[in-house]
């Protein structure tokens, strides 16, 4: 494969990998001068006829995906019956060579990569695709840690056929969910159940099931309950054991409602983690010991004077009602109105919660395109509610717009561009404009507002402008009488008219297949983008003729090159050529078919012309 052109267009430059299913192979797009990642089809899949129906149902849906931590899928066709995926070329290695050279990763690196993956599922899962084989090796990591899910639907369009056509079942099985172990409906749950085996992977460097036999790691994952992470790492917090746990429930309603949900989760141990808050525990308060009254000499204690029994009894029937008082006093802490500090800057949110009595801790910090850095985005207890002066106040601070690079996508179509922009954390403003270029070619970009590589917050939204073409002009309508099809439609694409309706007719003068009329004369002005009409041979065509051509070649001593052509209802035809003596005469019997012209050329000397009957 290594050097063929797939599609006119691929070039297979290295050969990357392959599964059960599909080779791997890195290629170079001519048209946009780029790498892809291409997958082709095993020989016994391509064969399939049932499988290649449900492979590119799934691409096309799958290709709709457009999300930073999702692998793009470009295009998807067939090149003299080898299938193939194209998709956006990641530099860097899959997951599953990253836990091996790591042999683990640490928490906090696990669960970056465990929230990039919840991001892909919860956009796919929110577009009505399931992933189905969400597995290390379907992960790809790029050089600064961008995590890109692969392989979407293709574990759908694979259903019923990988135990029969590939040996790789193992490699998945150790991934698969109890109810697809047991043959049964999938749903988001499924690909949850993949991750927190994926995320247990990298924390312990391990499996929870594995075995010799897909059918023994199959029933390990519907019966044995999985070991905890603790077991292998020591201090491994509690926190996000209690999320691999849940993701790893054996019914599928006991686990995350969504991948939502569990990158919430992920993200609230995360920053337990980095405040180092995760499993510490408030120890008890120490004790002192009872004081007893100290013994007089002898050992013997002094005994109590009646006035103190009298003081003891009149004290301990005071305490309840001391006790009752200070309860009061207790819940009789005054209480405020919560204000609304949204949007205030941080520094006077702490000098409103002081005049109010209030304390505060900062809850979150994240990136906000519309609230300033350093200003208030978020506060629990929330504005109005009522709080007492003991109450912790919660605020949420913004960080700011989190700031990226606009992409370059001049010269991209508007697929590509969407892919591109969405892959940079930007959008696409609509409705996109359309406008004439004289330099760029139609339907490509040529404008974007910002300009490439400028500076914005993540989420803003990109101005693309299509370009229609060069201004349309008249033209002088040409001739496509007698022309074939393509030849017809290659002559419209070069002055910029459309085709329109074809019919066919029975037709003496032209050959199957030829033009025999167009509802536009050549020759008439016609706006570019004008809708032609055209009208086709069915044939039989034209009798063959036979005209007789005399020649006398030049009398000067030198041979000379004589040259038979004619022009009719077949096109230009070379009918004779021969190197004559000088002074011959020839008489040449040409055929021809229906009206047309012949030529004579003497060393491509045009000397003599006669139109045909």
């Amino acid at each position: 494969m290594i050097g063929r052109i797939i599609g006119n267009r691929y070039e297979i430059v290295e050969k990357l990998g392959g599964g059960g299913m599909a080779l791997v192979y890195k290629a170079r797009d001519q048209l946009l001068s780029r790498m892809v990642t291409i997958k082709v089809l095993r020989e016994q899949l391509a064969g399939d006829a049932d499988f290649i129906k449900k492979f590119r149902r799934e691409a096309q849906a799958v290709a709709r995906l457009s999300h930073p931590n999702i692998v793009s899928i470009y295009d998807v066709g067939e090149d003299k019956e080898v299938y193939y995926l194209v998709m956006e070329y990641v530099e860097g290695k899959n997951l599953k060579q990253v836990i091996q050279e790591r042999q683990r990763l640490s928490p906090l690196e696990a669960i970056d990569f465990a929230l990039q993956i919840c991001e892909a599922l919860e956009h796919a899962h929110e577009s009505g695709i399931i992933h189905r084989d969400i597995k290390p090796h379907n992960i790809l990591i790029t050089k600064n840690g961008k995590v890109k899910v692969t392989d979407f639907g293709i574990a759908q369009a694979a259903t019923g056929v990988t135990m029969t056509y590939s040996g790789s079942i193992i490699g998945s099985v150790q991934y698969i969910s109890p109810e697809q172990a047991r043959g049964e409906v999938t749903s988001i749950h499924t690909d949850l159940y993949s991750a927190g085996i994926v995320l247990y992977e990298m924390v312990t460097g391990r499996l929870p099931f594995d075995g010799d036999t897909a059918i023994g790691i199959a029933i390990k994952h519907i019966q044995e309950e999985c070991p905890s992470p603790g077991q292998f790492v020591p201090d491994f917090p509690k926190e996000l054991e209690a999320v691999i746990c849940k993701a790893l429930a054996k019914n599928p309603e006991d686990r995350y409602e969504s991948a939502g949900a569990m990158k919430r989760a992920l993200e609230q141990v995360q920053r337990y983690l980095e405040d180092g808050l995760a499993s510490t525990q408030l120890l008890p308060r120490a004790r002192g010991n009872k004081r007893g009254v100290a013994p007089g000499p002898g050992g013997r204690r002094t005994k109590a004077k009646p006035i103190t029994w009298i003081l003891l009894v009149f004290l301990l029937a005071l305490l309840p009602v001391l006790g009752y008082w200070g309860l009061q006093k207790y819940l009789e802490v005054s209480e405020e109105d919560m204000p609304d500090l949204i949007g205030e800057p941080l520094s006077q949110a702490e000098k409103t919660l002081q005049q109010l009595g209030l304390q505060w801790e900062v809850g979150q910090e994240r990136y906000d395109n519309q609230i300033p850095a350093k200003h208030v985005l978020g506060q629990r207890p929330g504005p109005g509610e009522r709080v007492k002066k003991s109450r912790i106040v919660e605020l949420d601070v913004s960080l700011g717009p989190q700031l990226v690079k606009v992409p370059d996508v001049i010269g991209r179509n508007e697929r590509e561009a969407r892919v591109e922009i969405a892959n940079g954390g930007l959008k696409v403003a609509e409705p996109l404009k359309e406008e004439y270029d004289e330099n760029m070619a139609e339907g490509y970009i040529f404008k974007q507002i910002p300009d490439p590589y400028e500076q914005v917050a993540r989420g803003s939204s990109v101005e693309l402008v299509i370009s229609l073409g060069p201004k349309l002009q008249y033209i002088a309508m040409p001739d496509l009488i007698a022309k074939s099809l393509q030849e017809a439609q290659t002559i419209l694409d070069e002055n910029r008219l459309e085709r329109g309706e074809v019919t066919n007719q029975v037709s003496y003068d032209y050959f199957p297949g030829q033009v025999i009329d167009q509802d536009i004369a050549p020759g008439d002005q016609v706006l570019q983008k004008t809708v032609v009409n055209l009208s086709l041979s069915l044939g039989p065509g034209p009798a063959p003729q036979v005209a007789n051509v005399e020649v006398r070649v030049e009398d000067d001593e030198e041979k000379h090159q004589i040259r038979v052509v004619v022009i009719d209802r077949k096109g230009e035809h070379e009918e004779y050529n021969h190197l004559h003596e000088p002074g011959d005469f020839i008489r040449i019997p040409v055929p021809y078919y229906g009206k047309g012209i012949v030529r004579v050329y003497e060393d491509d000397k045009a000397i003599y012309e006669e139109k045909l009957p």
